[in-house]
């Protein structure tokens, strides 16, 4: 069986998005007090910004631009590219940024946080994806 494509990788991007969205609804008090949720809230970002660096990696890859040296310099040649502007360049590696303290400093940021995060990401994460799969589109990139 192949592995899973930048269409799955897509697919499992809005899923997370839905969680973020459903998890952010709760409130603040809500959430901080409810584990489980602030355990989806973890996961569901990661995934989500996993997600858009993943779609990113293969948008430069199919188009044969400059291989990336890390994941924060995707952003910076979707930037170059013009595929994002300079604000959602900022959010892209500021979502980077995010990804690392979840997989590597999870214990810094707590319950407070995490909601925090989850508001800010919500909106600007589903707006990078769209200008990626809108990119591929008009270009057609076949994902």
């Amino acid at each position: 069986m192949p592995p899973p494509g930048v269409k799955a990788r897509i697919d499992r991007f809005w899923r997370a998005i839905k969680r973020i969205n459903q998890l952010y609804s709760l409130g603040l008090q809500n959430f901080v007090k409810n584990e489980d949720a602030l355990d989806a809230g973890e996961r569901n970002l990661q995934v989500a910004v996993e997600a858009l660096i993943d779609v990113g990696e293969a948008l430069i890859a199919k188009m044969d631009w400059r291989t990336p040296k890390s994941y924060k310099d995707i952003g910076l040649i979707l930037k170059e590219k013009n595929v994002l502007n300079n604000e959602q360049t900022k959010f892209f590696v500021d979502a980077v940024k995010l990804r690392n303290i979840l997989i590597h400093n999870y214990i810094y940021l707590p319950p407070e946080k995490i909601y925090e995060n989850l508001g800010k990401f919500k909106k600007i994460l589903t707006l990078i994806m769209d200008n990626l799969i809108g990119y591929m589109e008009k270009m057609g990139v076949d994902p």
